[in-house]
C-alpha cells in the first residue's frame, strides 16, 4: 500500500482531504459509523480528525497514539473521552479487539506513547479538536506549524488499514 499523504508532516492536504484519504484507507465493510450509536457519530469524526492532523495511522498502534495525542494535545476533556469509552458500542470493539492483545499493543507501543507525550508537551497551545469543522479547508502543514505539531517521520508508520473505534468486524 503507498504511504497515505496525511502521514507527511510537511502535507499540503487540506484537513478535510487527509479526512477523505483516511476514509479510503480504512476496510469500509467493516465501518462501524454504518450501525455505532448516532450520540457518537460527532466524536468519531472528531476523532478521525485527531488521526489525521496528528499523522496517526489506521492500525491498534496509531489508535493508541491517537488517544495520548487526544488527552495531551487537544482540548478535548477526559471527562468526554471517558464518556466514549464507557459507551457499549465502543466497550463491544475493545471486547471484539481483545483486551489481551490490547495490553501487548499498548506495552509494545511504549515508546512511541513516551514521544507522543514529549511532543505534546512541546506543542505551542493544545488543538481545539471539538471545533474541528472550523479547521476543515486548512492545510494539515499550516495546523502542524500553527500549534507546533511534530509527528512522527513517514517511515515510522506503515500506513495498514483497519481504525478500531471506526471498525467493528462482523462475527
Amino acid at each position: 500500500m503507498a504511504t497515505l499523504q496525511y502521514l507527511n508532516l510537511q502535507s499540503t492536504q487540506t484537513l478535510r482531504q487527509g479526512i477523505y484519504e483516511f476514509h479510503q484507507a480504512e476496510v469500509i465493510e467493516n465501518d462501524a459509523s454504518d450501525t455505532v450509536a448516532p450520540e457518537l457519530l460527532a466524536d468519531i469524526d472528531m476523532h478521525d480528525a485527531i488521526h489525521v492532523l496528528f499523522g496517526c495511522p489506521t492500525h491498534l498502534d496509531g489508535e493508541i497514539l491517537a488517544h495520548v495525542w487526544t488527552a495531551l494535545g487537544t482540548t478535548v476533556s477526559l471527562q468526554a473521552m471517558h464518556r466514549v469509552n464507557r459507551h457499549q458500542d465502543h466497550r463491544s470493539v475493545l471486547a471484539e479487539i481483545g483486551h489481551w492483545h490490547l495490553l501487548k499493543t499498548w506495552l509494545k507501543s511504549i515508546p512511541q506513547i513516551l514521544m507522543t507525550v514529549l511532543r505534546a508537551f512541546r506543542m505551542k497551545r493544545r488543538w481545539p479538536a471539538e471545533n474541528y469543522a472550523a479547521y476543515l479547508d486548512q492545510r494539515l502543514c499550516d495546523l502542524r506549524h500553527e500549534f507546533k505539531i511534530h509527528i512522527p517521520p513517514q517511515s515510522s508508520h506503515d500506513g495498514r488499514a483497519g481504525a478500531a473505534l471506526r471498525t467493528v468486524h462482523s462475527s
